[in-house]
């Protein structure tokens, strides 16, 4: 541990004449005490590193960082109602150390360090695996739209930005030939060397609402260059980086927090937001997180040769599955890895198909048609062969057409089946194979007691953030910002989890750690 810090001293555990010590008042396996221990076994380095030699010493990270995560376990998210509860909270003047930073502190704290703050959720984590809280056997990932830091009348198109910019330019020149008509007049009746008296009060106002326009239009302005930049069709002047998400019956500015679950106890593995409207370019990501996170807390797991000894079953639901993510999947670095367990809706051929005989539950749907490989050709109900014709893109993914154009028409189906020009054609994704390869493994008892664990892990969890938490919308603003936040939420999450583990055993977080035989899960005794 680093020494000479140029940092404020401080002791928690100082003793005093009466009580013996602030900890005192507080009952043995309170969450403040599993708050207080965890910390203690965070890495601070990274936190040293940013703090100067000279000048006012600042308050000790271990202090802000305690009264940070306890905040966010306790449904205190605000610097001002935290400076506020180290007055009058025995468990944030316990975690203080008695000391009071004012809210600017605390704020600060959390806005200079939030990097660091992510890197604190896998220290907790590593406490999590210690105790044996994670089995590391099957991790859920889910999401939950979360409200931004922003006012939805806020967010305009590249049309509405440019006639908000055109009215408040108007208003300018409007005030400035005013402005100019006031110093005509002023110069009329004092003399164009004299001053006057001061301009009477709506104008002086209007001075001051001018540099707020001016303000304005900068601001317009940048949000239509990060518009085009983005190839975004809309942007939040509040919170820019926002975007119009589909919630639980409601569209809001905000963003898609993403976290993946262990089954066992519920531990975050590893959690992500995102502005991305859309779940499914976030799978990928967040199995390469849960892979980085397992391989930094679990290093027992993989071989000599970096090879990891056994599979971890991810589950998602189905707005994580599309067929680029089940062919990645396949690719090396994941194949051996993880064992996926994530359903399609209708399949990707019927996003784009329509028409007669296309409704799934038509006698001429698609999967109706029989496939000769040898010939690649499919045979239809009735008989007839749609030959291959060629491949095309469709949202990134490539298809095969099939088609017969040749006796369709002259087939008495022809009008229920389809009553294009050129006879019936089907396209199938090039990734179909590896769709009906997941919907089989989906439909074994295996695979559907396996998707069933989604339900009872990563969906309480995120109950759990929102309801009994009450974290429902960030408080920062921008995507860095919300990332950092979002991480100490589920540093919190999992810091309950520590505390309800260790008051079932009836032991101190500090005596598990130190005395790993007291862990059932690990005593093989």
């Amino acid at each position: 541990m680093s020494t000479n810090i140029n940092v404020r001293p401080y002791n928690n555990k100082e003793q005093l004449l009466f009580p013996p010590s602030v900890g005192d008042y507080i009952p043995k396996d309170h969450l403040s005490h599993v708050v207080d221990e965890a910390v203690d076994e965070i890495d601070l380095e990274p936190y040293y590193k940013k703090i100067s030699d000279v000048g006012n010493p600042p308050y000790h990270p271990a202090l802000m960082i305690k009264i940070w995560f306890y905040g966010y376990a306790t449904k205190v998210y605000s610097s001002r109602k935290i400076e506020e509860k180290t007055h009058t909270d025995v468990a944030f003047i316990y975690l203080a150390g008695m000391q009071k930073p004012d809210f600017k502190a605390i704020s600060e704290f959390r806005r200079r360090n939030l990097t660091e703050l992510k890197n604190s959720f896998v220290d907790i984590l590593e406490i999590c695996h210690r105790l044996g809280m994670i089995k590391l056997g099957e991790i859920s990932i889910d999401s939950k739209v979360m409200k931004a830091n922003a006012n939805a009348s806020k967010t305009y198109n590249e049309k509405e930005l440019i006639k908000e910019r055109e009215e408040i330019e108007k208003a300018i020149q409007e005030y400035l030939d005013k402005a100019n008509q006031i110093d005509l007049e002023e110069d009329q009746k004092y003399g164009s060397d004299k001053r006057g008296n001061e301009l009477p009060e709506d104008i002086r106002d209007k001075e001051h609402r001018l540099k707020k326009m001016k303000q304005v239009v900068e601001q317009l302005k940048q949000a239509r260059e990060k518009l085009k930049e983005t190839n975004k069709k809309k942007i939040n002047l509040t919170d820019e980086d926002a975007q119009f998400q589909k919630g639980t019956g409601k569209i809001v500015p905000g963003y898609r927090a993403e976290i993946a679950v262990d089954s066992k106890e519920q531990v975050i593995i590893t959690n992500d937001v995102t502005n991305e409207q859309n779940d499914c370019p976030q799978l990928i990501p967040m199995i390469d997180k849960v892979l980085e996170n397992v391989k930094e807390i679990a290093p027992d797991r993989f071989c000599e040769d970096n090879q990891q000894k056994e599979k971890i079953n991810i589950i998602a639901d189905a707005g994580y599955s599309s067929g680029n993510n089940l062919n990645e999947l396949e690719k090396e670095q994941y194949k051996e890895k993880v064992e996926p367990y994530i359903p399609d809706t209708t399949g990707e051929n019927e996003d784009h198909e329509r028409g007669k005989g296309y409704d799934k539950n038509s006698p001429f749907h698609r999967s109706k048609f029989a496939y000769n490989k040898k010939e690649n050709s499919f045979t239809c109900p009735a008989g007839k062969i749609l030959h291959y014709v060629g491949k095309y893109m469709f949202h990134g993914v490539p298809y095969h057409i099939y088609e017969n154009n040749i006796d369709c028409k002259s087939c008495p189906h022809y009008g229920k089946c389809t009553t294009g020009k050129k006879g019936r054609r089907i396209s199938i994704s090039e990734y179909q194979p590896l769709i009906d390869k997941m919907r089989q493994k989906l439909s074994t008892q295996e695979g559907k007691k396996m998707y069933l664990i989604r339900k009872i892990t990563a969906e309480p969890v995120l109950g759990n953030l929102s309801q009994n938490l009450g974290f429902i919308e960030f408080l920062l603003r921008g995507v860095q910002k919300v990332k950092g936040e979002f991480s100490l939420m589920c540093s919190a999450h999992n810091l309950l989890k520590i505390a309800r583990f260790v008051r079932n055993l009836g032991r101190s977080l500090k005596e598990l750690l130190n005395n790993p035989e007291l862990i059932p899960s690990l005593n093989t005794s």
